[in-house]
């Protein structure tokens, strides 16, 4: 079965990583996961945006961490997407969480490449068990020191790893940072990896992918793959065109 993840909501839609977008990712029950990035305030709180600076999505300038909560919160995140979402804010991750709570899964990207981020891994933690979520949630980044220490900071809390291209020592690395979860560029799945996943109980999914050939190419080849997408309108498409035709 095809699991269809909403990329920072219905991003194809509405502004990414809105609320706008995430409440319409929740109105089709077709789509299972939502997923996000969060950064870190100035004064230390989880808000949601998938840049480290705010010229692309908003109507600010410069980095996130130089500007605390209630500063975000003048921005709009909204207008540069369509006039219709003028005065979309940034959202923290506890108001996403609150959203979500008991109705969608979320998997929430850390975004702390390069450590810019200290504490980041104990503010997300703390949001989700503060919302009792520890099992509707689960965290992933490219950065696998991060999944490390977030497991062993909340062993109940589901970790993932984030690959851009072909990864090595796969399996030794999901060891090293107890993650169950793998997502990479749909370019570099295949066959023999997508199997192997399966085999070690790894779920396994790739990003991001919005034409609908690739999308009807990927759930023939892998039917019970993890999907994400800006569109999940198309993929569901696919998928019940698919479910009539049979």
């Amino acid at each position: 079965m095809i699991t269809i993840v909403a990329h920072r909501g219905c991003s194809g839609h509405a502004p990414e990583n809105t609320m706008a977008a995430f409440k319409l990712a929740m109105t089709d029950p077709g789509i299972a996961i939502i997923e996000l990035d969060v950064h870190l305030s100035k004064d230390g709180v989880p808000v949601v945006m998938h840049d480290a600076a705010l010229d692309r999505t908003s109507n600010g300038k410069g980095p996130i961490q130089a500007y605390s909560l209630e500063e975000l919160r003048t921005f709009d995140a909204g207008s540069w997407f369509a006039p219709e979402f003028a005065g979309e804010r940034i959202p923290t991750l506890e108001e996403v969480l609150k959203l979500a709570k008991g109705r969608i899964q979320l998997h929430v990207e850390l975004k702390a490449l390069g450590g810019e981020y200290p504490g980041i891994e104990e503010a997300v933690i703390a949001d989700i068990r503060r919302q009792g979520m520890e099992e509707e949630v689960v965290l992933s980044s490219f950065n696998h020191d991060s999944m490390k220490k977030a497991n062993e900071l909340a062993p109940s809390i589901r970790t993932g790893l984030i690959f851009l291209g072909k990864p090595t020592l796969l399996l030794e690395q999901l060891r090293y940072t107890g993650a169950a979860s793998v997502s990479m560029h749909h370019a570099f799945a295949t066959r023999s990896l997508v199997d192997e996943m399966a085999e070690h109980g790894i779920d396994f999914g790739v990003w991001t992918v919005d034409d609908a050939e690739t999308l009807a190419c990927l759930t023939e080849k892998y039917p019970n793959l993890r999907i994400t997408t800006n569109y999940p309108d198309r993929l569901l498409h696919i998928i019940r065109q698919d479910v009539l035709s049979s």
